[in-house]
């Protein structure tokens, strides 16, 4: 299964979307302070964060340190492209 994060601005203005597999983003969700931002749970239920938050969580992400094995052999590619994505967003659902 996978998650599509998508940009909160109008069609033809939103920046694209980032796909990734569950256990790439269920880590994300796991990393320490993500709790004061976003529900945690290991589903594939809608999220729907403010652009506040994407900038919070994009700091949370640029600092921590993926776990061996993390996104398979792109972990830094991936983390850079899901903080790049936290700040550049106007917030954001998942699908």
């Amino acid at each position: 299964m996978t998650v599509e994060l998508v940009d909160k601005r109008r069609k033809g203005q939103r920046i694209p979307g980032l796909g990734m597999a569950n256990a790439t983003w269920f880590s994300v969700l796991d990393i320490p302070g993500m709790e004061k931002l976003v529900n945690q749970q290991h589903t594939n239920d809608p999220l729907d964060i403010t652009p506040a938050k994407a900038k919070k969580m994009a700091d949370l992400v640029d600092a921590w340190t993926p776990h061996e094995g993390w996104s398979g052999d792109m972990a830094k590619e991936m983390k850079g492209y899901i903080v790049e994505f936290l700040r550049d967003c106007n917030g954001f659902r998942n699908h």
